[in-house]
């Protein structure tokens, strides 16, 4: 598997909506107030009370300032507490089912320790048998039930299509039946970010691969690909590209599929102590 060279030129999403646009100026004007970058983060497992507290985040911060990650914002945009609520309500209910269910899960927290608060989340798999799409799969899209139509306001059609082929992907580049471990979800509150949450919860499962010698494996927003490389990821072929235009979204979508390979690492290192 080899790197390949980043161009930010061509990494950023393209043809942005002027509405959309507009909506990302204002949640980074309002979000940047200074934080102290010495109050202690710590990591811990979440628990199941936590997606309700992460619920009523929509209560508490400005809309956007919460722990929904992508592709649901771009699936979904608000710009109301009332609207941030809604999409809090749906996207932790799902969360939650796959936190009691999907035994192959890991879902960690950052807690800032004076406060409180949970700042950053991320959901770690961790396959013995490789990943597998047609098993995994369900967990991810939003499936219709009888009687319960769809939250007003949700390209509930778009985001399934984003994530069925992202997934999809993962037996082209992914090797297949092997054991591995594999970041599906890391999201960090727009206020909170720059402090080193995503980091801890990057490193827990580098740290985890290290031990069980097995392939760490992401897909990477662009603006997120030197941080993962600073954690040891590389890049393994190329960019996956989703032209969302035909689903109603002005945009390219695009993800670096990324992995992190202990004894690829163990051999780097072997060879720079001979010399």
């Amino acid at each position: 598997m080899s790197d390949i060279q980043l161009n930010p030129d061509r990494l950023v999403p393209e043809r942005l909506s002027p509405l959309r646009l507009k909506h990302i100026f204002e949640i980074n004007t309002r979000l940047s107030t200074p934080l102290s970058l010495t109050m202690p983060l710590k990591l811990k497992e979440i628990d199941l009370e936590d997606f309700n507290t992460m619920t009523d985040h929509a209560n508490i911060y400005p809309p956007e300032d919460d722990l929904v990650g992508p592709p649901t914002p771009i699936c979904w945009l608000v710009t109301t507490p009332s609207e941030a609520q809604n999409r809090l309500d749906f996207h932790m209910t799902k969360q939650k089912e796959r936190y009691l269910g999907d035994t192959s899960a890991r879902y960690l927290k950052i807690i800032d320790e004076e406060t409180g608060e949970i700042i950053s989340m991320a959901r770690w798999h961790w396959y013995p048998d490789g990943y597998s799409y047609t098993e995994g799969i369900h967990w991810e899209t939003h499936n219709a039930v009888e009687g319960c139509p769809w939250p007003k306001g949700m390209n509930v059609e778009l985001h399934n299509w984003i994530l069925t082929r992202r997934d999809a992907a993962r037996e082209h580049w992914q090797e297949k039946g092997q054991p591995c471990w594999i970041l599906m979800h890391l999201v960090t509150r727009a206020s909170q970010r720059g402090r080193g949450a995503a980091s801890m919860l990057i490193n827990w499962g580098v740290e985890r691969a290290r031990k069980d010698a097995v392939p760490a494996y992401l897909e990477a927003g662009v603006l997120a690909v030197p941080l993962y490389a600073k954690h040891g990821f590389r890049q393994v072929g190329d960019l996956l590209r989703f032209d969302l235009r035909g689903h109603g979204v002005d945009l390219d979508f695009v993800m670096a599929k990324m992995g992190f390979f202990p004894e690829v690492l163990a051999e780097v290192q072997a060879g720079k102590k001979i010399k």
